[in-house]
């Protein structure tokens, strides 16, 4: 019996032991439980990191996108010099057309571009849904009326033609040059800066107008009795604008302007050009009696400069 008796009190005891480490542990389980649970409910604290915006990537390599004419001898002339000093590096991308250009900023395959203005801008980033911003105008030459036969508006006759830009403002535009000339008159209740074939109120000697690209003008004067042209295509093609039957006075809206995507507008490079632009350098060349840009239409802000220096 006794032995009996001890081994019972040792089964006891082993059973009390088992119950206190099973109940141990269902205490460990459930605090754990309860810490994962409290975890999932409380959201992480925010961080510094979480409102910062995204790093802006600057640029010292910078693509820029021209058509035909005198502006990427401008910028190569009056701009890159003082730009290579700061440390970038100029590489230009030619277009021949006036879309491509906007296309290619949007694509991010070139950083800026010099060919438009801003007319033709607005329209072409509304049109498209682009985001294209003006960074600042630059000195233009103006649209003009040149002809391979004529001397003068006035010997442009009954039945003769003459072809003009396709594209929505230039079109517009070339409509006003030709009422300047008092070729056609436009119906004057209307924005003329819209103006199309529909405007024209009166044509008196019944002048055949052909709408074509821009770039195929020049082209064109040996179809044409005379074309419309704007100053890029007919600049870059060496017409002698001495010889024009028209030369445009330009209003703002038609000043050349160097376009950038909207998003870079705050980069370092942006400001750059600004300043370059408002540099003496830059002044300088422009202004040299015997540079090509004495001729060219000079913005606001550019006429104040020189003014301010007299």
């Amino acid at each position: 019996m006794l032995i009996y008796a001890k081994k019972a009190g040792k089964t006891k005891n082993r059973d009390s032991l088992k119950r206190i480490a099973v109940f141990l542990a269902l205490i460990k389980c459930a605090t754990m439980l309860l810490s994962g649970c409290l975890a999932a409910e409380t959201p992480a604290l925010p961080v510094v990191s979480d409102f910062m915006p995204d790093p802006v990537v600057e640029i010292t390599t910078l693509r820029v996108g021209v058509v035909s004419g005198p502006y990427q001898e401008m910028f190569e002339e009056a701009v890159r010099p003082s730009l290579e000093k700061m440390g970038y590096t100029i590489i230009y991308e030619l277009y021949q057309d006036y879309e491509s250009p906007n296309f290619a900023l949007v694509r991010n395959e070139i950083d800026l571009n010099v060919f438009q203005h801003y007319a033709y801008l607005n329209t072409f980033k509304f049109e498209n849904d682009l985001a294209l911003s003006a960074v600042i105008e630059i000195p233009t030459v103006s649209m003009s009326i040149f002809s391979g036969q004529f001397n003068s508006v006035n010997e442009i006759m009954t039945g003769f033609s003459i072809s003009i830009p396709d594209d929505a403002s230039n079109l517009a535009r070339a409509l006003r040059v030709l009422e300047a000339t008092n070729i056609i008159s436009l119906d004057s209740s209307i924005d003329k800066s819209k103006a199309t074939f529909s405007d024209i109120v009166s044509n008196p000697q019944d002048i055949r107008l052909v709408s074509i690209p821009a770039h195929e003008l020049v082209d064109s004067l040996s179809i044409y009795d005379a074309s419309v042209i704007p100053g890029n295509f007919a600049f870059s093609s060496g017409l002698d604008f001495s010889k024009a039957l028209y030369r445009e006075t330009l209003t703002e809206n038609y000043q050349i302007v160097i376009t950038v995507r909207t998003e870079d507008l705050n980069k370092q490079f942006v400001r750059d050009i600004i300043e370059v632009m408002h540099s003496d350098s830059f002044r300088d060349s422009i202004t040299a009696p015997s540079g090509n840009y004495m001729s060219f239409q000079w913005p606001r802000w550019l006429h104040d400069i020189v003014d301010s220096m007299r």
